[in-house]
């Protein structure tokens, strides 16, 4: 718990001297050197989340500011209680709704279609995820479309400081313009939670059309994408899920094993792909083979139909090619066509050797 109630600083201290440069100058120094975190609330379900750069802007609607320079003019929101910044449940759950495309009174949402499409991408199913959102957030039953009991419905709490690396707050400056983009600036200073601060965020979640672990690994991916707080889209709010070197340690294991996996089922598929070619290869050999086979049984058949050896010659050269090798079928055609010429050369006699004969 807070050892400096820094919101008593900011709202209270800061303006006991009214509009005092130096007093408002030194009081901003005492809430920027603030020292203090909160408790773990280890709710049920819940995770840790890091800022990054630029930082948080919570509770800026709120009224601050005098017409000292020194002055911050930008509201924050402190805990009543302990005087650490911190993001209401209904801060959390109001981001969270939003991103589900849920209609709130009779405003629609133009981008409905395409975050349930995220939705159900993030989970890695197709569910109906109107009914969801209506289930998460309104407690409404997907089954019987009647209200669940108050002890029955997903609860969010508030998402409180537990931890940082360097500052708790930092301040910082928007640069409004007036008559065009480049003239008169007007700086305003505002105070917002530092890089590398973590909050924890907690909920009492319930099983029902997800199970309530999926719904927690659900929120982390949505508060990553979308962030919280003012001013977003411009960079502020940004939250990195927050891992102790445990953890780190242990997703360190699991991204080397399934990189280690990938490359085996790789390795397997490429051994099993060149199988496959070489088993095409020798199937389109052995085809040419018994084609070429089959063409040079139809040829020699052929020979004891010719009635001289320069025709049976060269039905033999275009049959079994320049280095034959008949076999033994065909050396018994072609040695019966030797026999029925009684007449061979020197040159016959060689030509028949060649096959054999």
């Amino acid at each position: 718990m807070s050892k400096a109630n820094i919101g008593w600083l900011f709202y209270k201290k800061m303006y006991e001297k009214g509009d005092n440069d130096s007093h408002i100058k030194k009081t901003l120094e005492e809430v920027l050197k603030a020292k203090a975190k909160d408790e773990r609330f280890k709710a049920k379900h819940g995770f840790v989340m890091e800022t990054v750069y630029p930082g948080l802007l919570i509770g800026s609607g709120y009224t601050h500011g005098l017409s000292s320079e020194e002055d911050t003019k930008l509201g924050f929101y402190f805990d009543h209680t302990t005087g650490l910044p911190l993001i209401q449940g209904s801060s959390v759950k109001g981001l969270l709704r939003s991103c589900f495309g849920l209609e709130f009174g009779n405003q629609k949402d133009a981008y409905k279609e395409q975050k349930h499409e995220l939705i159900k991408e993030l989970l890695q199913k197709e569910l109906e995820v109107e009914a969801l959102a209506k289930e998460i957030f309104e407690g409404i039953d997907p089954n019987s479309n009647e209200p669940k009991s108050i002890y029955e419905r997903d609860i969010f709490y508030e998402a409180r400081v537990v931890d940082y690396k360097r500052n708790l707050l930092d301040s910082d400056y928007i640069t409004p313009h007036t008559d065009g983009a480049l003239k008169n600036p007007n700086p305003i200073k505002f105070i917002k939670v530092s890089p590398e601060v973590s909050f924890e965020f907690n909920f009492d979640l319930k099983d029902g059309l997800i199970s309530a672990d999926e719904k927690e690994k659900l929120f982390i991916e949505l508060l990553q994408i979308f962030g919280i707080g003012a001013k977003s889209n411009v960079g502020y709010g940004q939250l990195n899920i927050f891992l102790t070197e445990e953890e780190k340690a242990q997703k360190k294991k699991e991204e080397e094993e399934r990189i280690a996996k990938e490359k085996e089922e790789k390795a397997q598929q490429e051994k099993a792909q060149k199988e496959q070619e070489q088993k095409e290869r020798e199937a389109e050999q052995e085809r040419e083979r018994e084609a070429k086979k089959a063409k040079a049984n139809e040829g020699i058949n052929a020979l004891l139909e010719c009635n001289t050896l320069a025709e049976g010659f060269k039905i033999l050269k275009d049959s079994l090619g320049k280095k034959p090798k008949p076999t033994q079928e065909q050396k018994e055609i072609i040695l019966e066509f030797k026999k029925r010429h009684k007449k061979l050369s020197k040159s016959d006699e060689k030509t028949f050797k060649k096959y054999g004969i």
